[in-house]
Parts: C-alpha cells; sequence; structure tokens
C-alpha cells in the first residue's frame, strides 16, 4: 500500500481551510464536500451517515496547534488498518476497471501508477509497456465481460498527450471537461508523483495560487487541471488493440 506524503495530505486541510474561510462554510463540512481525507483515511462518512472516527479527527483538528500534524499522524494510525474487501479491483500493471459501473452496462476505467522502473511512467520508453497492460486488460474484459457496452474513464490525466496517446483516438476525441471533482482521486491526483510523493512544483504552484483568492470558484481555478470525461463503445476498444 502506497503511503501519500504528509504535503499532499496538507494541500488537502489548506485547500479545504481557504474554501472554509471564503465560503464562510464550517471547515468539518468543506474536508467532506472539497477533499479526498475520508479516502484517505479509509472512512465511510458523509452529511448523513455519522462515524466516531472522523468526529474524532474533526475534535483533533479543531484543538491542535498544529492541523497538519495532526492530519498526518491521523492518517498514519488509519494506515495500519485493513483497507476496504470491496475494492477487489484486477490490476493489469498500471490499469484496472470497475465493471458494472453504477449498475449499467458501463465499464468504468482506471489508472494507478504502479511502475517500477526508473523511466517515467508515461515516456515513450514505456508506451509499449503500458499498451501491453491496456491490450491485456482489454483480453480479460472481452472473455469475461461479454455484456460491456461502453468505457468510461474520467481524470485529469486525460489532459496529459502522453496519456491520450495509449488510447484509441475516437475515445480520447469524446471527453469533455467535467470541472473539480474535488472528493475524487481523479482530481488529487496531478499533485502525486511516483511512491506517494508530492509533485512540484505543481503543489507550490497550487498553494501559492490559492492564497490570492477571495472566492470559491477562484480556489477551484487553482488546480492546474480539471477533470476530463471520455466514453464511447468497447467495440472500440476491441479494434484499437486488435482483439
Amino acid at each position: 500500500m502506497i503511503q501519500y506524503a504528509k504535503e499532499f495530505l496538507t494541500l488537502q486541510v489548506k485547500f479545504a481551510q481557504k474554501i472554509a474561510e471564503v465560503s464562510k462554510q464550517a471547515l468539518p463540512d468543506v474536508l467532506i464536500d472539497y477533499t479526498i481525507l475520508r479516502t484517505l483515511f479509509n472512512l465511510r462518512v458523509s452529511h448523513d451517515i455519522s462515524n466516531p472516527l472522523w468526529n474524532a479527527f474533526i475534535i483533533g483538528l479543531e484543538l491542535s496547534d498544529n492541523s497538519e500534524d495532526w492530519t498526518y499522524n491521523f492518517y498514519r494510525q488509519r494506515m495500519t488498518v485493513k483497507p476496504d474487501v470491496s475494492d477487489d479491483r484486477r490490476f493489469f500493471g498500471c490499469f484496472s476497471y470497475v465493471y458494472p459501473w453504477r449498475g449499467t452496462k458501463k465499464l468504468r476505467l482506471h489508472f494507478e501508477n504502479r511502475e517500477t522502473s526508473d523511466r517515467g511512467t508515461l515516456s515513450k520508453e514505456r508506451m509499449a509497456i503500458r499498451k501491453s497492460e491496456l491490450s491485456a486488460m482489454f483480453r480479460y474484459i472481452h472473455a469475461n465481460h461479454p455484456d460491456v457496452e461502453t468505457v468510461r474513464g474520467g481524470s485529469w490525466l486525460y489532459n496529459i498527450p502522453a496519456y491520450l496517446r495509449l488510447f484509441p483516438p475516437d475515445y480520447v476525441k469524446t471527453a469533455k471537461p467535467v470541472g473539480y471533482e474535488t472528493t475524487f482521486w481523479a482530481l488529487w491526483g496531478q499533485f502525486v508523483a511516483r511512491n506517494g510523493s508530492i509533485r512540484e512544483p505543481a503543489a507550490s504552484q497550487f498553494l501559492g495560487c490559492l492564497s490570492k483568492q477571495q472566492t470559491i470558484e477562484g480556489c477551484l481555478q487553482c488546480f492546474p487541471y480539471q477533470v476530463l470525461r471520455p466514453e464511447c463503445s468497447i467495440e472500440t476498444f476491441y479494434d484499437f488493440y486488435n482483439l
């Protein structure tokens, strides 16, 4: 399991604090609506679903003289807890999928940086490897999920040409901006480098931008990239990978 850098959690706390400041919302509400701390802590909690561990985190945060240390120490304690067994995705290198997606015949594509070499994950040198991973995954899908109709993505990565070249052009061209999905990895992943380290200078530039904002929209626009969502027929993938 990847342990994420303290700076990554700090980024989310500072973002939430700024949103609370400019919107006059309560920080506990903002932490639910604008961060992925719930996911990082492996806690099921919402405005309608209470969780005593989340409540303990909030109380400690409010009492702490150092919100960054408190948040990271709480995260490290939660790292010792076995992750949710409901997430049983099969990985093909850096790629995985969820099917069925929300009770439909759509398949949701996921990417996670699991590169083990010292080369860039999306470098030209590793392009053939990434494509072979995708080919193997869709070969497995073809054999095991014959009823899939549609492939759907959603990530900041669809702004990156090196990522786009891995996929069928007819899939890539459908990508539409869906804004800043602040409760999902699809947005926050742009601040994580290999092995959970913080991505610089993106993180520092983000914080610098935040310090100047007076509105929620201004804060959101500090993210370098918003989430793009492509979607197309799975047959497009089968044709592209010659399956």
